[in-house]
């Protein structure tokens, strides 16, 4: 049985970790089965948005201790290739399409480092999140001390991974950690809604801007504005922007899609000084 489920809804692809007994702890064919779902929807021209979500009562407890007990491989831990596992999450970060994780229950570890590798984050009454790696005598080494400063700003960043404490989703409203808080059994559906929201609009412009909001912190202001500039140039040019405009003019709810070979052939350019 897979420990990764990929489902296309639409225009959203829905990338389920299924290990429910385990509270969906993550191992070697999680974290590389992660990466191969999001590549797939990268691929995949007729998916405009992911959703990333676990299976029954938990979005991730976090790594599953058989990686410490034993690596990747059958080695110590030291033989653990811990750069190819961050690829596995940062991939979230980086593929073209806005990517969503809908994070109900504990959310713990390795689970709030993939959850802070997605673009947003929609958080059940009940989710709980923490970043455990400071009791197991480590550092969070997925993203967590890279990622979360950025979330949620360096104070509070330090306060979690340094302690190692809960966070409440209401708590975690108000620092900013995650996005939207819903009830629990409206936790799929609220974070499919806004999926959909954002698979409806211009494809190149989503990617691009994704791409220089993400990278915006990273480079001085004036090289940012430098950046909007060259992007927009770009996305002026295209077939999205003309269906863009003609359907806020036709009052239509949504732009028709361009064609799929049109997207695919400008992604890259309309994206790649961004």
């Amino acid at each position: 049985m897979t420990k990764v489920r990929y489902e296309v809804d639409g225009a959203v692809a829905l990338v389920t970790i299924a290990r429910p007994e385990v509270l969906n702890a993550m191992d070697q064919d999680v974290f590389f089965g992660l990466k191969e779902a999001a590549e797939r929807a990268e691929r995949d021209a007729e998916v405009r948005a992911v959703v990333l979500k676990g299976d029954g009562r938990a979005f991730s407890s976090g790594l599953d201790t058989s990686l410490f007990a034993a690596g990747i491989g059958g080695g110590s831990p030291l033989t653990l290739d811990i750069a190819a596992l961050q690829r596995c999450f940062s991939v979230y970060e980086t593929i073209g399409k806005p990517t969503i994780a809908a994070v109900g229950g504990l959310c713990l570890g390795g689970g709030i480092q993939l959850a802070a590798a997605c673009d947003l984050r929609v958080a059940a009454e009940d989710a709980e999140l923490a970043v455990y790696e400071i009791r197991w005598g480590i550092i969070p080494d997925l993203g967590g001390t890279q990622r979360l400063p950025r979330l949620i700003g360096l104070g509070r960043a330090k306060e979690l991974v340094m302690t190692g404490r809960k966070v409440g989703a209401a708590e975690a409203l108000a620092w900013g950690l995650v996005n939207r808080v819903v009830p629990r059994d409206r936790l799929e559906e609220e974070t499919l809604t806004w999926a959909r929201e954002l698979a409806a609009g211009p494809p190149l412009a989503v990617a691009a801007a994704k791409r220089l909001a993400g990278s915006a912190l990273d480079m001085p202001v004036s090289a940012g504005l430098e950046r909007e500039v060259a992007v927009n140039r770009r996305l002026l040019a295209t077939e999205d922007f003309r269906e863009a405009v003609t359907a806020r003019f036709e009052k239509r709810p949504s732009p028709r899609r361009a064609s799929t070979r049109f997207c695919s052939a400008n992604t890259a350019s309309a994206t790649s000084s961004a």
